[in-house]
């Protein structure tokens, strides 16, 4: 019921949104939501029943993209699924789990090419602490749905790409970005040949410096390694959606320190140019009332759609990324 409702107050907020722009269709990322966010996935807490569910549901939309299995093991045997071993810690008490798993998926370049755009987020969330379940969809359901929306979009647009895309969902970001410390740990791709990461997380809402105009998102990262990088976003969003770009979680001297929180920073740090998109933290975060019925559609899909953009750009840029 409370779906809707969302809907049917989304109404006049469509019919604007499809004037301003003919890319406005949020029903897929609702959709996604609807189920990345539901109690039946029990918050996707890492190495759970939940979070496999999520894993499992994320490898069966990108197959019916048509995108391929993008993660290959030691002995050349592909896989939608990077597993890797999990332990949670209790102080000094380790419970040690069989593993999670990473998702991967790849969208070969048009030609012959052994680069790599990588575009990411995680899946994974706290699960249910004391008998109330943390759905997290904002955290990172938001990030989730648009990483997945984005990877439909690149393999049906029917446009050429000069390097391969790889849409990695991880897991363990939670419990300390262990999926993609253990996929830059275990490369499987030459670190050299990942051109850039554009990592999702948290797109769905906005802080209290936003609130008065939710027209925005925050960028970090975009000029640490790269500063083309930075200036081929702006140039994507004037293009574009025309969002407002603001760079305060950019600032080396940061008190958050939201650089170093999310799974971009295991590329940055192994020098592959980032972008890290996000939009704030706001009362609901970490807590049980992160549901979809507070997310906002027509700016998380105005964001999804300046990562596309910036990825269907990078996919055929001429030259390195300096």
């Amino acid at each position: 019921m409370k779906y809707t409702l969302l809907l049917l107050c989304l109404l006049p907020l469509r019919l604007f949104a499809q004037k301003a722009s003919p890319e406005y269709a949020p029903e897929r990322l609702l959709a996604h939501l609807q189920v990345l966010a539901s109690d039946s996935l029990e918050g996707r807490n890492t190495a759970q029943a939940g979070q496999k569910k999520a894993a499992e549901y994320i490898q069966k939309q990108l197959e019916s993209y048509g995108l391929k299995p993008g993660f290959t093991d030691s002995m050349g045997q592909v896989s939608w699924f990077q597993s890797y071993p999990f332990v949670k810690r209790f102080g000094d008490r380790r419970e040690y789990f069989p593993y999670s798993e990473n998702v991967i998926g790849i969208l070969p370049a048009t030609d012959s090419c052994d680069e790599y755009l990588v575009v990411s987020a995680h899946y994974d969330h706290l699960g249910i602490l004391k008998d109330s379940i943390y759905n997290g969809a904002d955290d990172n359901g938001s990030g989730t749905s648009s990483v997945l929306e984005i990877a439909r979009r690149m393999a049906q647009s029917g446009l050429p790409r000069k390097r391969n895309v790889l849409f990695v969902f991880f897991s363990g970001e939670e419990k300390g970005l262990l999926g993609s410390k253990h996929l830059v740990a275990n490369p499987f791709i030459p670190m050299n040949k990942l051109y850039a990461d554009l990592n999702v997380d948290m797109i769905g809402r906005a802080d209290s410096a936003h609130a008065a105009d939710s027209n925005f998102i925050y960028v970090i990262g975009s000029d640490k390694i790269s500063k083309r990088l930075d200036t081929v976003l702006q140039q994507v969003n004037q293009e574009t959606v025309q969002l407002q770009l603001d760079y305060t979680f950019n600032a080396e001297n940061d008190p958050n320190r939201f650089y170093y929180r999310s799974d971009h920073y295991n590329f940055a740090k192994n020098g592959v140019p980032v972008v890290f998109f996000f939009t704030g933290v706001h009362p609901d975060y970490h807590r049980p009332s992160d549901d979809v019925e507070r997310i906002n559609l027509f700016y998380l899909h105005k964001r999804m759609l300046l990562v596309y953009h910036l990825a269907q750009s990078l996919v055929n840029l001429e030259g390195p990324l300096d």
